[in-house]
């Protein structure tokens, strides 16, 4: 398993987690596009970019898995991680895109 190594100061503990300084290297492009929606949203590039990443845990951890199916060469559970991650981001996409899917009933008189 990959080890993150923090940098020399951890920094303060928010919320329910501990952030440790990462260094990342990102191309010009991403960085282009990360500085001009911070701009935008006025917030800083590398707030966004941690509220990203961490939207995208689950994703992370289905491909763990997956990669860990494929070293052991279990074609079952990668069939198994990947209907399940495809599945829960179809659930979001179509909630997102039909939020009157399921109209509250109308009282009866």
């Amino acid at each position: 398993m990959a080890k993150w190594f923090p940098m020399a100061t951890p920094m303060a503990t928010t919320g329910n987690y501990r952030r440790t300084r990462m260094a990342l290297t990102v191309p010009d492009d991403l960085r282009d596009c990360l500085d001009d929606l911070a701009e935008a949203l006025e917030k800083p590039a590398a707030t966004l970019a941690v509220e990203f990443l961490r939207e995208m845990i689950p994703q992370f951890q289905a491909l763990a898995k997956m990669a860990r199916a494929a070293k052991r060469g279990d074609k079952a559970a990668i069939k198994r991680a990947l209907v399940h991650m495809v599945g829960d981001n179809l659930a979001e996409m179509m909630a997102a895109q039909q939020p009157d899917m399921f109209p509250p009933k109308k009282a009866k008189k």
